[in-house]
């Protein structure tokens, strides 16, 4: 889950992401340099960037998309990645816990609210994967929530549920499915296999 410090970290690792980005290729030529970042029309574009967020000194999470544009002059502070993006959330600096997939991301700042769509694809390390076309993430409390179309699989208890409306939390050990569908299944153990 992020917290508001993580949050803020985000936010500013992503505003100083323009001026950042050109480090990392400090030894190319100028036109590899300049391909890296450009400013077009009022919009800040950054080619294969990775952002890497912190939470008190640890990796909290990184963030890959081969295209990002950022509209300096949306009121807003709209953060688009159109080409598609990457997201891996690591439980401590060294071990992922959940990664995320889309196609296609939004992100206004002022709202904290990020917009997935596009094959969204969500999974943690247990097994746990959850698939869509749309959903939001909420940064201000690191759960994710959608109105549409979910196809959900379980390790635990082994599950495929398909369902219209979601809300989980960041790493996907609390999913709540608002209408389950009836082509979803379940496998339970038998409970009289436990006793000896």
């Amino acid at each position: 889950m992020i917290n508001t410090s993580h949050h803020k970290i985000f936010k500013i690792a992503v505003a100083c992401l323009s001026s950042c980005f050109f480090m990392a290729a400090c030894e190319n030529d100028a036109d590899a340099v300049k391909a890296l970042g450009t400013r077009v029309n009022g919009i800040d574009v950054g080619k294969d960037v990775a952002i890497y967020v912190s939470n008190d000194g640890k990796l909290g999470a990184k963030l890959s998309a081969p295209l990002m544009n950022r509209y300096l002059e949306d009121s807003s502070k709209m953060i688009e990645f159109p080409q598609s993006i990457h997201v891996d959330f690591f439980k401590d600096s060294n071990q992922i816990e959940s990664q995320l997939y889309a196609k296609y991301a939004k992100y206004k700042e002022t709202e904290n609210i990020v917009y997935l769509k596009d094959d969204v694809v969500i999974f943690n390390t247990l097994g746990d994967t959850l698939w869509c076309k749309e959903i939001y993430w909420d940064q201000n409390t690191g759960k994710f929530y959608t109105e549409q179309d979910v196809v959900v699989k379980q390790h635990s208890p082994l599950a495929k549920i398909y369902g219209k409306g979601l809300e989980a939390n960041q790493n996907l050990t609390d999913i709540r499915i608002f209408k389950p569908q009836p082509n979803s299944y379940a496998i339970l153990q038998d409970s009289s296999s436990l006793n000896p």
